[in-house]
């Protein structure tokens, strides 16, 4: 398709993950479960393929799906209509007992039982994807599944990201199923005018491409950043371009009848199996993935270089597992299950993470440019109402920094810049620390 491997690569991933949904799943640090599922989203300029990309590695997952959903309307369906035919003309008959000779009543009860449970499973109607769904639609669908599972898959996903941000809400966005369902934390949904529907473990999967304005959209939303919505996304702009034509080869033929065998593949072994298969991860491995987290933490902490981001730097070793889950699947495919988890794919999940990493800083940096030049400005401020210097300290009761050490780093940077000078004062004469005092370089 002439496309980067940045567009493949992602959307590839993201339809592993669809694949396997809840049949496979690790336990690391602490005895910890992690499932498979990403969010991916991409942007890429209109007419630059992602379409045609799309619609290539989307197929197989969306063809498999149209096959399950066909064979439920022709053979579980008419079933199980006939089945509720039968119960209610059982229903009628106890009716007419209790009528005529007091029948039994606790026949009619487990008869009416039997009718709602079969009306349950009617509505169980098997669904792989979605594309723009409300999350109250999503949530229903969801929980509609017997495995509680579902992907969102779209190649131009506009009006997904229109309906997340509250275009049938009412000044707020409809986030709150997409926070559940990356952690499978069980939610409840209640409205007036229709019966609650409460989510055990449900469980999401998000393969969108976007134009790379509903990116900047979205990461320039503070709502979706507070609210931990968009940490979530392995996120990335592909920055790719109109190419000209430079060949007129296909795809070979062998290439899609492997990758169609492995996406089919991993939904007959792993999406089709109703019980969750675990992959204890070895110490070796449960090192390598503590080692990259507490990397992680050193830079969060208060004055580290990712603080002012933690949130998504927070989510780049559990994303790493579920990197590292989809690398091990795609490897063994209807073993992996008995297959170990090698220090190897670990190593290459963490790779990949870093590389995700790497493009969520470059969407995040306008904002974070934004932020810091905010505080500077606050410094600045401060320092003219403050007699025309500043301390750590006062910067840190100024609420302009969390605490005192990002304080420093703060005004260190300004100092770095030029734009501030410092002055060490020695350590006063009764006693206690010297102090660093900051002023504006006129």
């Amino acid at each position: 398709t002439q496309t980067p491997e940045a567009m493949a690569g992602p959307l590839t991933l993201g339809i592993v993950s669809a694949s396997i949904g809840k049949g496979l799943a690790s336990k690391g640090h602490a005895g910890r479960i992690t499932p498979p599922n990403l969010y991916i989203l991409l942007g890429a300029k209109s007419g630059t393929g992602k379409s045609e990309c799309a619609k290539i590695i989307f197929k197989p997952f969306i063809d498999y799906a149209n096959e399950k959903h066909q064979e439920w309307i022709e053979e579980v369906l008419p079933e199980l209509e006939a089945d509720k035919e039968c119960i209610k003309d059982e229903i009628k008959e106890l009716i007419k007992g209790l009528k005529s000779n007091g029948g039994n009543a606790d026949k009619l009860k487990e008869a009416k039982k039997k009718l709602a449970r079969k009306e349950s499973e009617m509505l169980k109607e098997p669904r792989y994807h979605a594309d723009n769904v409300t999350g109250e639609k999503l949530a229903i669908l969801i929980s509609n599944q017997t495995n509680e599972s579902l992907a969102l898959l779209s190649s131009d996903a506009r009006d997904c990201i229109d309906i997340l941000d509250g275009k049938y809400q009412k000044n707020k966005t409809d986030e709150s199923i997409y926070l559940k369902a990356y952690s499978r934390d069980c939610c409840t949904f209640d409205r007036v005018d229709r019966p609650s529907i409460k989510i055990k473990e449900p469980q999401l999967t998000i393969v969108w491409a976007v134009q790379p304005d509903k990116l900047k959209l979205l990461f320039n939303n503070k709502k979706f950043t507070d609210g931990g919505l968009m940490p979530r996304f392995l996120a990335l702009d592909t920055y790719c371009d109109a190419e000209t034509r430079t060949t007129n080869t296909p795809i070979q033929p062998k290439v899609l009848k492997e990758y169609d065998l492995l996406i089919k593949g991993l939904l007959l072994v792993l999406h089709a199996d109703e019980s969750e298969n675990v992959i204890q991860l070895s110490d070796e491995v449960i090192s390598v993935f503590t080692d990259y987290y507490n990397d992680i933490v050193g830079q969060r902490r208060s004055g580290g270089q990712l603080e002012d981001i933690h949130p998504y730097a927070a989510r780049w070793e559990e994303n790493a597992l579920k990197i590292g889950i989809c690398l091990h699947a795609a490897k063994h495919q209807e073993h992996a299950m008995v297959k170990d988890f090698s220090t190897e794919t670990a190593h290459e999940a963490i790779g990949l993470m870093k590389w995700f990493a790497e493009q969520q800083l470059g969407l995040l940096q306008e904002s974070r440019d934004k932020q810091s030049e905010e505080k500077e400005m606050r410094v600045h401020r401060l320092i003219d109402d403050n007699g025309g210097q500043c301390t750590r300290v006062n910067v840190y009761r100024k609420r302009i920094a969390s605490n005192a050490g990002s304080a420093e780093v703060l005004l260190t940077a300004m100092v770095e810049k030029g734009i501030l000078t410092e002055e060490k004062q020695p350590s006063p004469k009764g006693g206690g620390h010297p102090q660093t005092i900051y002023k504006s370089k006129l």
